[in-house]
């Protein structure tokens, strides 16, 4: 059976029945399997893999979509030539090649052809950073696409990568995944998918024998299955769309920030150099007036020098490399974070994590080891207080490991190295290794009774249910959230096998060992089971239920979490959980990572969502843990944070977790236990799944933003002593020419924009980030501190210069304004832009700019080339760079003027300044807009409470008092805001 065949039995568009009987002529699931080599049961043969899949893959394809063709280094030098600046440079050096030649055959081509050459230079160099950094994305977005897929091969199941999955394969689906590619249903229960991604109709569709296609990219919204492949890669539905898309890369906010910042300057430029080339002319027509300058051809040669110089001087002002900072510094980033355990999905996370304010945390496998295990359990009215202790009766211990066995999702498989593990949900994982523990393999109990249904588990229902025959009965098995398990049982099981009643005093008793087992941090899991002669509506089956066990499970802290939490405190950011687990549970755990002190919040999901919304303003802030949370609770608290002004992270790794990660600052989703519908709504996947890895995404992000910093003070003083140097040398000068040449300028063009990107873009971060607060969202690019060292380096460059160009002949002894003398101008200007941009390495004060400086090898190899470079470029530049060689003398004078710009430095760095604090949320700090006129009211009545209570709570007021004190302030609801949630 060929490819085409196959696509159109999952083809979208083609009406439901058409398809079955395609799949009917084929013989339906079994007659297709048997089509393509394969097994409903066991799957594919393993032996295939020996041969990589090579003769199933060269028929059917592979699971990759091909990534739009890459553009060629010389479509990207195009694309440079097409900037209006520079071809407007390169017209003038034409017209000066022609005029020069035209003049003086024997040297008068050298300046239009170094300008042209140089041009050429500066756009192959940025061609070829912009072909890397594409190359680099890529290779990102190839491994931001790698999933983990359950199979079944030679019936074992295994975990594999998505790009391994072949036609055939026997895929394991689960509630929350997107489909990996197009296939059959072949079992399952309650399976629905949302394929409104590929059919725009929205709605959830009941996927069974009825209609057994599934889609690539829709996901499953509800239950558990199994699938065969039929269509991969390109020849899947989502493939066929994919190929006809090339989406472009989107600019993060700080780019976009930045380009205009980048107008706003090469306006200035522009400025410039228009006032220099009318002033250069007007000096021009002065001097024809009154006859120093003859009214010939020179004089538009004259001219054309003029423009040169100027349109140069845009050239230089244009900071195109800023965009380019971004760009490198946000490639390296990602490139490093992949090191550290973050996949990064989304550009604008890297720069968004640096201004972090606080992470709503989940528990489960990221604060903890998510290596769940059973440590205390209470059977059949029987207390247990390690497992070794256990100690049941045969028909107790068949019941409650049939229970286990049977009402659960988690398998068994082997890793690389051919060790056993489980796979699956880690207290699925933690109750089968219960069984194991106890002597009791659940391998043959499943296989003995396969489940007739199953309600999957979610998290508004937290528990889940199965059904199987056993002894001619039919078994309904229930586990989950013991409070809630509890709630719907009426009797329990007594050692002998026997049932008792749930009287309020054995209610109680159970109760006090979920609380025993609560205070000391273990999850408490009920298993509870009712039996029925006949087959009847399962959903309705939950209740009048017999409790079996109460299971204690241990997830122990990692044991870097404390510290990771105590560096986030000390970095101003608040770190709060957010769990479905019990309120003591919860609050244990939270102390051991050092997030609840004394004082702290615990509130419970049911107690936050009956908050009013000027309460919840009031309370969300002050919340450190919020236990048995739903994902409307999740979302509410991120929603409000971020309402009152704070920049918040998120982590999660469920389907429910979905809508608060897209809320979300910073989603952060799970690379191991994650589910798919998680990753897509984050920004950033946790690759070890560990909080640890999250404090260095901050570390990270606030550096990526300080490089940018960097690049634009080191920017900035190039620009401003660039620019003025050429207006003030062309005015005094007598030929009217600026000090420096066109091919200089474009040389320092080259120094500031790309070779000062890779040097300062490129610093790893150092742990001292993490010892301020974090950047407000408001807070201006360039600061009041970075404002003192530019325009200190500035004046003093500007000074520097300015004396070399009008007494340097004297100090050197040269003559004055001759090519020599002109060089060393030159030379002294470029070696203040080498030793401003190891100045520009640090940025909040630090007195040491050389800290860490070897440690970085690109910055080092940046400045070792520009170093080389210059010491070529005058000593054998000669006519083409406008040069003449300089004695060893000199170079040490040039660089000894140009190394003051070190402890010049120092100066803003020792003069005593305070950054202004970032402000407070003030309800001034919100527009109106967002609010309408009777929500902006509102709030700040909200927040006059808030006042109203810190004040009295100072006092010691009573809460009477306090009340009579609201009425007095006419304080009400925030009803405005609540019935328009939009508005938020």
């Amino acid at each position: 059976m060929d490819v085409d065949t196959l696509s159109s039995m999952v083809e979208v568009g083609s009406s439901l029945d058409r398809r079955l009987a395609r799949l009917n002529q084929v013989g339906g699931a079994a007659g297709l399997a048997r089509e393509l080599g394969t097994d409903v049961e066991r799957g594919i043969d393993p032996a295939e893999a020996k041969t990589g899949f090579t003769a199933r893959r060269a028929k059917y394809g592979k699971n990759f979509i091909p990534p739009p063709p890459p553009r060629s280094l010389t479509s990207m030098i195009l694309e440079g030539l097409q900037d209006k600046t520079l071809i407007m440079l390169m017209i003038s050096a034409t017209v000066s090649l022609i005029l020069g030649v035209w003049e003086n055959p024997s040297s008068g081509w050298i300046e239009g052809t170094a300008i042209l050459t140089a041009v050429v230079i500066v756009v192959s160099v940025a061609a070829g950073n912009d072909y890397q950094k594409e190359r680099q994305f890529r290779k990102l977005n190839e491994r931001k696409n790698n999933k983990p897929v359950k199979v079944v091969r030679g019936g074992e199941m295994e975990q594999i990568s998505v790009y391994e999955v072949n036609v055939g394969e026997i895929v394991i689906i689960d509630t929350g995944d997107i489909l990996c590619a197009d296939g059959i249903w072949l079992s399952g229960f309650n399976m629905k998918t949302d394929e409104s991604s590929m059919t725009g109709e929205v709605k959830q569709l009941p996927k069974g024998p009825e209609d057994p296609f599934l889609l690539s990219s829709t996901m499953v919204v509800e239950g558990i299955g199994k699938m065969m492949v039929v269509c991969v890669g390109p020849h899947s539905q989502s493939g066929k769309t994919l190929s006809l898309l090339n989406r472009p890369v989107e600019d993060t906010p700080l780019q976009v920030k930045l380009e205009s910042l980048a107008d706003q300057i090469a306006k200035f430029g522009m400025a410039a150099a228009s006032l220099i080339l009318i002033s250069l002319c007007v000096k021009l027509g002065v001097f024809i007036y009154f006859g120093y300058q003859p009214f010939d051809v020179t004089i538009l040669n004259h001219v054309i020098k003029y423009i040169i110089s100027s349109i140069t001087i845009v050239v230089v002002a244009v900071p195109e490399g800023l965009p380019l900072a971004v760009t490198i510094s946000l490639a390296y980033s990602m490139t490093k974070m992949m090191r550290d355990n973050n996949l990064v999905r989304r550009l604008e996370a890297c720069e968004t994590m640096g201004g972090a304010t606080t992470i709503c945390s989940d528990k489960t496998g990221t604060l903890t080891m998510n290596k769940m295990t059973v440590m205390k359990i209470w059977v059949a009215g029987r207390n247990f207080e390690s497992i070794p202790e256990v100690k049941l009766t045969e028909p107790m211990k068949e019941l409650l490991v049939t229970g286990i066995a049977c009402n659960s999702t988690a398998y068994e498989s082997k890793d690389e190295t051919g060790k056993k593990l489980f796979i699956g949900s880690q207290t699925e994982c933690a109750l089968l290794g219960f069984c194991r523990k106890v002597n009791a393999p659940f391998e043959p109990i499943r296989e003995k009774n396969p489940r007739i249904a199953v309600i999957p588990f979610s998290s508004t229902r937290k528990r889940m249910s199965s059904v199987i025959k056993r002894d001619g009965k039919f078994c309904f098995f229930t586990k989950g959230a013991s409070e809630i398990v509890l709630g719907l049982c009426t009797s329990a099981m007594q050692e002998d096998g026997s049932k008792i009643l749930i009287s309020e005093e054995i209610k109680d008793q159970i109760k006090q060992i979920i609380q025993n087992y609560a205070e000391t941090g273990l999850r408490t899991i009920a298993l509870a089971f009712s039996e029925s002669d006949y087959e009847k509506n399962w959903d309705t089956c939950e209740r009048d239920l017999t409790l079996v066990a109460i299971a204690g499970i241990k997830d122990p802290v990692r044991p870097e979490v404390p510290e990771a939490v105590r560096r986030c405190q000390s970095a101003g950011i608040v770190v709060r959980m957010v769990t479905g687990d019990n309120p003591e549970t919860a609050k244990e755990i939270a102390r051991e990572c050092g997030i609840l002190k004394e004082g702290g919040v615990v509130i419970c999901g049911e107690d936050y969502k009956a908050l009013s919304e000027e309460q919840k303003i009031i309370q969300s802030p002050k919340i450190c843990v919020m236990a048995r949370s739903s994902p409307t609770d999740k979302f509410t608290l991120v929603r409000t944070l971020k309402m009152l002004g704070h920049v918040v992270a998120v982590t999660g790794d469920g389907t429910n977790d979905a809508p608060a990660l897209k809320e979300a600052n910073i989603g952060f989703s799970m690379g191991i236990t994650g589910t798919e519908v998680s990753k897509e709504a984050s920004a950033i996947i946790l690759m070890d799944d560990n909080f640890a890895s999250i404090v260095k995404a901050v570390m990270w992000g606030r550096n990526v933003y300080d490089s940018i910093r960097k690049f634009l003070q080191f920017q900035l003083t190039v620009n401003l002593v660039a620019v003025s140097l050429a207006f003030i040398g062309a005015l005094t000068n007598s030929r009217g020419e600026a000090p420096l040449k066109p091919v200089q300028l474009l040389w320092v063009n080259l120094i500031m924009d790309t070779m000062a990107a890779l040097a300062l873009a490129t610093e790893e971060p150092t742990p001292a980030l993490l010892d301020r607060k974090p950047y407000g969202k408001s807070d201006a690019l360039i600061t009041h501190r970075m404002w003192r060292n530019v325009i200190v380096q500035a004046v003093f460059q500007l000074t520097v210069n300015l004396v070399i160009l009008y007494y340097g002949h004297v100090i050197f002894g040269i003559e004055k304004e001759s090519i020599e003398h002109l060089t060393i101008v030159f030379n002294i200007f470029v070696l203040c832009q080498l030793f401003n941009e190891v100045n520009s390495r640090k940025l909040n004060g630090e007195i040491n700019v050389f800290a860490g400086f070897f440690t970085n090898h690109v910055f080092v190899g940046v400045m070792a080339f520009t170093c080389v470079m210059q010491f070529l470029i005058i000593q054998f530049g000669g006519n083409f760079a406008g040069t003449r060689p300089l004695s060893l003398h000199q170079w040490a004078a040039c660089f000894g003027i140009a190394a003051l710009g070190l402890p010049i430095g120092l100066i803003p760095k020792i003069i005593p300044y305070t950054e202004p604090e970032p402000q407070e949320f003030k309800p001034e700090n919100i527009a109106p807009s967002k609010l309408g006129a009777e929500g902006w009211g509102k709030l700040k009545l909200g927040l006059k409470k808030k006042e109203v209570i810190d004040e009295m709570v100072k006092r010691s007021t009573s809460t009477a008092s306090i009340l009579r004190r609201f009425h007095r302030h006419n304080i009400y609801g925030f009803d405005s805001v609540n019935n328009n949630p939009k508005a938020l």
